[in-house]
């Protein structure tokens, strides 16, 4: 009988693969197999795999399209044989006596999740991280009945073991968004949410590499993921109600409000706006549905309300430049670098034309960028009465947009438009 299945995702790791392989076989529990899932790795990392796998019949590959990590470990839950279910990313590794040791405290205590500590490996160091300070060890509880704050722990769902029947049973899996971002926030708060019996042990064994400059933990790109993870959780309370259905969907909606300021700081402020968007509705829908607790007050009704504003303000400054660029009947920027050609590019997705680009002089300016003609001011063929021109040069020199502005004002030009910060990040 199998007793831990592990599984581990895969995709374009092979600077860090054969330490965690090792690691993996290096396991001194009995009965244990390795699912590796390669998700389309196109830097060598199936070759690797299918070595261990030759030399090592505990290793189990699956070598699958790319889809993402969500649809990966799906892959990998549905092909475990084992009765506990341990994960360990293609880029951490895992100390020797690792799944022993978490077995042996689950067989023992029979439980749905037992859960360590673990050690973070940056530059070549180790640091012991006890995430679960605070908690009680060596104690069998419910965490949804017994202590609700656990909810809202880090993830770190690789330093756990979880009983597969007790995932098949509440129907707990991953939710498959596209990617590698985030998706660990959803598994993370059902199991603990549907465990009738969990257990924390104060040692560490899994190292988590946080030097990993491509690890997915640093990914800006899936803004919504956090929102995508919150519905993902409201779709599962709502197909698989329990007693507590009111009490998790508060616990939820918090752990919402408090991951929209973790993804808020690790994104571009450019990126707000969309952001905000998006996600404020829902925020908005679960405070007037009222299952934000009482001890948030009026900080949160603060916090979303000035970031409101600002979505607000911002889409309104959207809108009013989209308006006023399409009803001008020629458009001009001013400027022949980076921001005039990101510029270039709004207009395009945007189906507005430019007539021209405009340079205080000729010498180190193309004649053209993306088939836009760039003039000289002085010799440009803009009705400086009638046409827009927008001064499309980075907001983090003003004293440089000012001058320009005194220039075209100078020269007669009516409609200008700076490009200011504000408006910049409202167009981002």
């Amino acid at each position: 009988m199998v007793h831990v299945s592990v599984l581990v995702p895969i995709y374009n790791v092979k600077r860090y693969l054969r330490q965690c392989l090792d690691s993996l076989a290096a396991q001194t529990l009995e009965d244990i197999e390795f699912i590796c899932i390669d998700d389309g790795s196109t830097d060598g990392c199936s070759e690797i795999l299918d070595d261990y796998a030759a030399r090592d019949a505990r290793f189990r590959v699956i070598h699958k399209a790319n889809s993402g990590y969500g649809a990966s470990m799906n892959v990998g839950l549905r092909a475990a044989r084992g009765m506990y279910v341990g994960i360990v990313e293609s880029d951490d590794f895992a100390a020797p006596e690792m799944f022993a040791a978490l077995f042996a405290a689950a067989d023992a205590a029979h439980v749905d999740v037992v859960k360590s500590n673990y050690w973070e490996i940056a530059d070549g160091k180790r640091t012991f991280t006890e995430v679960l300070r605070g908690h009680a060890y060596g104690k069998v509880f419910c965490p949804r009945r017994e202590e609700a704050a656990f909810l809202f722990e880090t993830p770190s769902i690789w330093s756990c073991l979880y009983r597969r029947a007790f995932l098949l049973e509440q129907g707990i899996c991953f939710n498959e968004t596209p990617g590698a971002s985030y998706q660990d926030t959803s598994f993370a708060f059902l199991t603990k949410a549907y465990a009738e019996r969990f257990l924390l042990v104060k040692n560490a064994y899994l190292h988590y590499r946080t030097d990993n400059a491509s690890s997915s933990v640093r990914s800006t790109g899936k803004i919504f993921a956090v929102i995508d993870e919150y519905d993902a959780v409201q779709r599962h309370l709502e197909a698989h109600r329990l007693a507590e259905h009111a009490v998790l969907c508060e616990l939820s909606a918090r752990l919402f409000y408090q991951n929209f300021g973790f993804t808020e700081s690790r994104i571009p402020t450019s990126m707000y706006t969309t952001f905000w968007r998006r996600g404020y509705p829902k925020l908005k829908a679960a405070q007037e549905q009222g299952v934000f607790h009482e001890d948030l007050g009026e900080s949160m009704e603060a916090w979303m309300m000035q970031r409101y504003l600002f979505y607000q303000t911002a889409w309104l400054l959207r809108d009013g430049f989209l308006t006023v660029c399409r009803l001008a009947s020629k458009r001009y920027l001013y400027g022949a670098g980076q921001v005039a050609a990101a510029m270039l590019k709004f207009f395009h997705r945007h189906g507005i034309e430019a007539d021209g680009l405009l340079v205080s002089k000729r010498e180190g300016n193309p004649p053209s960028i993306d088939d836009v003609p760039v003039h000289v001011l002085a010799d440009a063929p803009a009705d400086r009465e009638h046409d827009l021109v927008v001064i499309a040069v980075t907001p983090k020199r003003p004293e440089v947009q000012q001058e320009i502005f005194f220039q075209l004002e100078q020269a007669g030009y009516r409609n200008v438009i700076v490009l200011t910060r504000e408006l910049q990040e409202a167009l981002a």
